[in-house]
């Protein structure tokens, strides 16, 4: 059975016994059968990660913190259970030593995850690991080799740990990947409010805004690269495009007097759908980041706002209190007449 197999088996058969349990009850009364699933139960895997072992002196404690990194991030998803170094019988000496597997099955690890790590006088990391499943006895898919700068050995870790998943679950993974976020800080009478960016875990928080000015409602372009966000540096709501690699920025529409917020990129990311407020009116818009082309998409005297594309990118959704009150409403990307979804 592998690994993928073992971590689900735990729910099906709870299921199939609550199943059971049901037909029973039903079996002792009258009338229909009625089955209430509320949820399912999953065992956690045990799995192990020794240190990863240092190939040279200065990557002593870089190997055991990516180790915990890898750990921690497993362990985080609820599927994992980690097993303390304290109940290890083996100890993992070398990248290409032997695994004793009947040692590592005694204390019911059914996954184990070894590395090494190498730091050079210029810096530079280089990450291998291996994961084995260790009551079939064998290696999941070849080992694999990461490499880096030593600024950069949480990613790298987080790398390793997204593989993991990956191989033991057949889901995709997402420990490699960061949260944009507005910062609030100081007293209630006078809150500071900064773009930041972190790991998903929390950890490497940078500061992308001063606090000189209110900002609101970042978001990431599918590609990870750039954020959209909306700044009252001007007194007024304005859309900023961001390059996350350099912070270097510019203003989504430069139009004069006008009021722009509520972004998002399309599935492409080189289109952004907004809210535009001129002369009173506030429509939606739709922008090509390339050409600069802008599209007004609708053109009542309602309020139209908050739009957002369709996973496809050939729908739009969007609020608007046309019908009276607030109601959502979707049409083409290219616009078109509105439908209305909501009814509340």
């Amino acid at each position: 059975m592998t690994l993928l197999k073992r971590l689900t088996s735990v729910l099906v058969m709870a299921l199939a016994i609550n199943a059971v349990a049901f037909t029973l009850q039903a079996q002792e009364r009258t009338g229909p059968l009625r089955i209430e699933i509320t949820e399912g139960v999953i065992e956690p895997l045990p799995f192990a990660v020794p240190d990863f072992v240092a190939e040279n002196r200065a990557a002593n404690d870089m190997a055991r913190q990516i180790a915990e990194v890898v750990a921690s991030d497993l362990s985080g998803t609820g599927l994992f259970r980690r097993i303390g170094s304290d109940a290890f019988i083996s100890n993992i000496t070398s990248f290409d030593s032997p695994v004793q597997y009947a040692d590592w099955r005694a204390i019911n690890a059914q996954a184990l995850i070894t590395g090494s790590v190498n730091v050079t006088a210029g810096g530079r990391v280089t990450v291998k690991f291996r994961l084995f499943d260790v009551f079939a006895g064998s290696e999941m898919g070849g080992g694999l080799q990461l490499g880096g700068t030593t600024t950069s050995w949480r990613r790298l870790a987080h790398k390793v740990a997204d593989t993991v998943y990956s191989r033991i679950t057949g889901e995709g993974p997402y420990f490699d990947s960061r949260v944009v976020f507005v910062s609030e800080t100081g007293p209630k009478s006078d809150r500071r409010k900064r773009l930041a960016i972190m790991d998903y875990d929390g950890a490497n928080p940078q500061f992308l805004t001063d606090s000189s000015s209110l900002v609101l409602a970042p978001r990431f372009s599918p590609t990870g690269d750039r954020i959209l966000y909306t700044s009252y540096e001007s007194g007024f709501p304005r859309i900023f495009v961001m390059n996350v690699g350099n912070v270097s920025r510019r203003a989504l529409d430069d139009q004069q007097g006008a009021m722009s917020f509520a972004p998002r990129f399309g599935p492409d990311g080189n289109t952004v759908v907004y809210s535009l407020s001129t002369g009173g009116n506030t429509d939606i818009y739709k922008l090509n980041l390339q050409s600069g082309e802008r599209t007004r998409l609708t053109s009542a005297p309602s309020i139209e706002t908050a739009p957002s594309f369709s996973p496809d990118g050939r729908q739009i959704v969007f609020e608007s209190d046309r019908s009276g009150t607030q109601q959502l409403y979707t049409m083409p990307a290219n616009g078109g007449e509105p439908r209305r979804i909501s009814f509340g």
